[in-house]
């Protein structure tokens, strides 16, 4: 009874957003192609390749992308001459958010006339479902999703479906389930490298310094300040450089500066960009970046910067491994328990914390040996 009430609002107030503002709506606007990829910075540089690819396919006036405000600047600066559409990465309750988004979109929404649509958000939901509603494209293409996932209330329209990879060896699913979008869009063969995510904006120069970026998305996925500074104390010993601490405004920085006081480390530069070019000069002009799995991450690998990744288990093999050259290293702690979607069921994050410092400081080694070769 619950999930067809669920259908039953969710088409009702899709239906009366169709029907609503029609006198005020602004002058239509004609796309060969959009692209839909609402989400966050790192899920958008995983997609970047497979946007320039389709990109590349059409004259850019042609094609309109549907972003996030996080992600805006990516796009921006890597296809400054596409038009954006942006939107909330995510909308969460059916009362306020979803009747508050088609409030104030759906007259815009509807408004744009499209040939084909592609979601490159590959987890369903009914925020993708209405805004393609309210588009209608003469076609759309997405990922067949095989995972769990809550009761959905609305469907993508004439859409053609891939499936979601079940295993990749050489690279994330993420990245093999775009190359499958992007081929069912395109009506051909798709290669891998076609695909891979890649920065062309910034150059990307070698520095003197370590830069650790130690945040990740949620707290579950971070790798623990006294750990991290060990590993620290351990790759400095054998081979000394400036080290600068990357963070996001409104930090809290004081479980890292007091770690790194324990430890004797007090020449720390700390950086809080506020702007998504100043991260984006701070990775291209380090020496190696140590991080866990996030958006810095996600971009240094789209450099090909050196760089020595931390990767729980939560989603392992999802949005990472990925690399686009031996100069990046992910390191992980194998357990029975991963794919839990980070409901972790142990008193703190095994498949994090148990990665050992020393291995690490190892890896850290490697990578720049590998980057003097």
């Amino acid at each position: 009874m619950i999930a067809t009430l669920r259908v039953w609002s969710y088409q009702l107030a899709l239906l009366m957003a169709s029907m609503a503002g029609s006198s005020a709506r602004p002058p239509r606007r004609h796309y060969r192609l959009a692209i839909l990829k609402l989400d966050r910075l790192g899920d958008a540089v995983l997609s970047l390749g497979a946007v320039k690819h389709l990109v590349g396919t059409l004259a850019e006036a042609d094609v309109l992308l549907i972003v996030s405000p996080i992600a805006e600047p990516l796009f921006r600066t890597e296809l400054p001459k596409t038009d954006l559409l942006v939107l909330p990465a995510f909308c969460g309750r059916f009362w306020p958010d979803f009747l508050l988004f088609l409030w104030r979109h759906a007259v815009q929404l509807r408004s744009l006339s499209v040939d084909s649509l592609v979601c490159l958000r590959h987890q369903p939901s009914d925020y993708l479902h209405a805004i393609a509603r309210l588009i209608r494209p003469q076609s759309c293409h997405a990922s067949a999703w095989n995972k769990p996932r809550g009761s959905l209330g609305l469907t993508f329209p004439a859409v053609t479906q891939t499936p979601y990879p079940l295993t990749r060896d050489d690279v994330c699913l993420e990245l093999e389930a775009h190359r499958r979008v992007v081929g069912s869009a395109v009506g051909g063969e798709v290669k891998m490298t076609e695909v891979m995510p890649a920065i062309s904006s910034v150059s990307s120069r070698g520095g003197d310094m370590l830069l650790v970026c130690p945040q990740a998305g949620s707290k579950i996925r971070e790798y623990p300040p006294a750990l991290l500074v060990e590993a620290l104390r351990l790759f400095l010993e054998k081979r000394p450089m400036p080290v600068h601490f990357c963070v996001a405004p409104g930090t809290d920085t004081g479980p890292w500066r007091l770690a790194l006081a324990e430890a004797g480390l007090y020449s720390v530069t700390w950086h809080i960009p506020t702007l998504f070019m100043d991260l984006l000069r701070l990775l291209a002009n380090s020496r190696l970046v140590l991080a866990p799995e996030s958006a810095p991450a996600h971009l240094v690998t789209a450099m090909n910067k050196p760089g020595v990744f931390l990767l729980g288990g939560g989603h392992y093999d999802m949005f990472a491994p990925w690399r686009s050259s031996a100069l990046q290293i992910w390191l992980n702690h194998p357990l029975r328990c991963y794919q839990c979607d980070w409901n972790c069921i142990h008193s703190e994050p095994f498949c994090v914390t148990q990665i050992p410092p020393a291995a690490i400081a190892a890896a850290m080694q490697k990578i720049c040996s590998a980057a003097e070769v």
